[in-house]
């Protein structure tokens, strides 16, 4: 059966399961001046969407699973992230042998159900879970499991049957529930090592922080309140602080703690981090255009209070900590500080909302990812390529650049890594489950 849970759009979420949901981003931007030629052009749809005007993806799924059961984890990606918005859909799923034919003993397959899809706000998916739990008496072989919903489909397999249950009569049987977003595995954030020839990436459930190359991973997060926004590499090398919705940091490796705002009332959530040049303080922005710093990070200005045509979604800082620039999800950039204003997107008509951005080392330019895929070049950032054109199996959520400022990635919500320039590919942050 299918249970509907709306992604929450405020408040504490503890992290009992994976998939967090986020706060919806209801704050606005304004429009920035827009300057008369754009390295990168919008891009055509490069995730596929149904349901019009409250689209949705449905994304591959991730393996999970108890003892006596598998489970299967449909991510339902939000055709926009911050749409807020109902959609009736039809799903309907089955269970294939790849040995050919059917399955005799798998109650509920092929199943259909009707249902209702609530999108409150933010980037992460909703999702639907299938569950498969055989028993001893049981002979299953494997088989490929495919969820189609509204016409969109998304496979996974060949999947062994799991250890079974207990034989307590009866047959195997296929179910399906509906994931709350608090309990799922999303890609949210990416950062690179000081050389370039590593990464990190985090999931919003805070469970995973994948490191690849030279990247070391060097610890877990405690449970948490609100779900994981960004990773953010010290640049002394020594380690990388982690931030959450609500405020809090964590610091990991040799990288120092220099203050948080957990349990300081928001008026909007944390959507991004940056740090200081010699590692000794970062500042928190929020989605509301609100600067947060700590350490020697200096205040130079924010977005509180301004109304915004659209939310805040990421901030990059100037070399020296100078100043930094924040970025709207309509591609407003705004500068403080020692920041120069090379333009922005404002104005322009987007395929897909800005996700995040980077600078180059020398404060000359910068990038500017877009959910789609798509990256837009200010400045001197040069531009060397996009997934625009490319049919992505999850949106785009976080960008990170490269020291020599050559080169960037893209991170999708699936652990998909894209690297473009000098950016070394060093493998993609799978999910886990």
């Amino acid at each position: 059966m299918f249970t509907v849970v709306r992604s929450p759009t405020r408040g504490s979420i503890q992290t009992c399961g994976r998939w967090l949901g986020v706060a919806a981003l209801t704050a606005s931007s304004i429009a920035a001046v827009l300057i008369g030629f754009v390295n990168g052009e919008p891009a055509g749809a490069a995730v596929p969407t149904v349901g019009g005007t409250c689209g949705f993806f449905l994304g591959a799924p991730s393996v999970t699973g108890a003892a006596g059961s598998a489970g299967l984890e449909f991510p339902v990606y939000p055709a926009n992230p911050h749409q807020v918005c109902q959609v009736k859909v039809t799903a309907l799923a089955s269970l294939t042998p790849v040995s050919g034919g059917s399955y005799s003993n798998v109650t509920h397959d092929p199943s259909s159900q009707t249902f209702t899809l609530d999108f409150a706000g933010g980037p992460l998916p909703l999702g639907i879970l299938w569950q498969w739990s055989p028993h001893c008496a049981d002979p299953v072989t494997p088989g490929v499991f495919t969820l189609t919903v509204n016409g969109q489909s998304s496979s996974s397999g060949p999947l062994s049957a799991p250890s079974c249950l207990l034989d307590l009569g009866g047959h195997s049987s296929l179910d399906f529930d509906f994931i709350d977003p608090a309990d799922a595995y999303v890609a949210v954030g990416m950062a690179a090592t000081t050389d370039g020839q590593g990464y990190w990436g985090v999931y919003a459930s805070g469970a995973d922080v994948v490191a690849k190359g030279d990247a070391a991973s060097a610890g877990f997060l405690p449970a948490l309140n609100q779900p994981v926004v960004a990773v953010t590499a010290d640049p002394t090398g020594q380690g990388y602080w982690i931030a959450a919705a609500d405020g809090g940091v964590f610091s990991f490796g040799g990288a120092a703690f220099w203050g948080s705002l957990g349990g300081v009332h928001l008026n909007a959530p944390v959507v991004g981090m940056a740090p200081t040049a010699d590692g000794g303080g970062y500042w928190l922005v929020a989605a509301d255009g609100g600067v947060f710093s700590f350490g020697d990070a200096a205040f130079h200005g924010s977005l509180g209070g301004v109304h915004l045509n659209a939310p805040v979604v990421g901030m990059a800082p100037t070399a020296d900590g100078g100043g930094y620039w924040l970025v709207a999800a309509d591609g407003g950039v705004f500068s403080f500080g020692a920041a120069a204003f090379h333009g922005s997107l404002g104005s322009v008509h987007l395929n897909a909302p800005v996700v995040g951005m980077a600078a180059t080392p020398d404060g000359g330019g910068y990038w500017l990812a877009a959910y789609d895929g798509g990256v837009f070049t200010f400045g001197d950032a040069p531009f060397e390529g996009s997934a625009g054109n490319v049919s992505l199996a999850a949106p785009v959520l976080a960008m990170a650049a490269t020291p020599s400022g050559h080169g960037y990635w893209l991170l999708g919500g699936d652990g998909g890594v894209f690297s473009y320039g000098d950016a070394g590919f060093f493998g993609a942050m799978p999910l886990s489950g």
